[in-house]
């Protein structure tokens, strides 16, 4: 009589939840790797059920182990590839993390070619993901506004969808660079803090409470309504399109932004 041959038991996969942060996902990378890639993955720690197949280690940050990612993917790969996962991190996107390791894993492989390779479902994501972000961020370039508060500071709120105040930290660094200024990010409570003359850092748990707590100058309430009217005067009523003005300047961008109602 004919029997079939037993299965090989599956292996479970070990799952590596690690924080939405750039040193996060590397070190969760990192740990990963070290375990064995054919039976690991990497996701940002949600509140998504769990599956009763696989098993979930959380992976706290360490920016030792991170720094090791990131250095093997610019000496392995190339500058531009990092550039991108970098960016691609930045999204809001809860998959992120188990894409980059996978594209990660194929990145080694195959080499620096790997972002011509638009045909892999990973390689376009990680793509579309930094690209999206890349977006975004050129936006908040131009619809960032900055209030002058008291004690020579001035600060910015901005609602992004994707956690791009690196990138706009970078570029307000440079542009003003002897200013004393603070952007924060009102739906992740983090921070970019910019001492005059000094390089900028990041802080998280900044709350708009605390920017607010800093009295806004004596001539700031004017210089707001002067622009409102400026803004106002040169709009040609019979030409308004308001279809028009939310393809340019999405409502998102507009909640911090006094010369536009919305």
């Amino acid at each position: 009589m004919y029997t079939s041959r037993p299965k090989a038991p599956l292996c479970p996969v070990t799952v590596y939840l690690c924080e939405d942060t750039i040193d996060g996902i590397f070190t969760a990378i990192y740990r990963a790797w070290a375990d064995g890639t054919s039976h690991t993955d990497v996701r940002v720690r949600t509140n998504d059920t769990m599956s009763l197949f696989e098993t979930y280690i959380f992976s706290e940050s360490d920016g030792t182990l991170a720094r090791k990612v990131q250095r093997s993917i610019i000496q392995k790969l190339s500058i531009d590839i990092y550039e991108t996962c970098y960016q691609a991190m930045l999204s809001d996107d809860n998959k992120k993390a188990s894409t980059l390791y996978r594209f990660l894993q194929k990145a080694f492989r195959c080499g620096s070619d790997i972002l011509n390779r638009l045909n892999d479902p990973d390689v376009f994501r990680i793509f579309e993901l930094s690209r999206t972000v890349g977006h975004e961020a050129h936006k908040y370039l131009g619809f960032v506004r900055f209030e002058e508060r008291n004690e020579n500071l001035l600060t910015a709120r901005i609602q992004p969808k994707s956690n791009v105040l690196p990138v706009l930290a970078a570029h307000f660094a440079d542009r003003l660079q002897p200013e004393n200024w603070i952007i924060l990010d009102t739906i992740r409570r983090f921070a970019a803090i910019h001492p005059a003359g000094k390089p900028y850092f990041l802080q998280w748990g900044v709350t708009e409470e605390m920017l607010l707590s800093v009295p806004v100058s004596d001539h700031e309430k004017d210089w707001e309504q002067l622009w409102s009217c400026f803004f106002n005067t040169i709009a040609i009523q019979e030409r308004r399109n308001t279809d028009l003005q939310r393809s340019l300047m999405p409502l998102h961008y507009r909640t911090y932004m006094p010369e536009i109602t919305k």
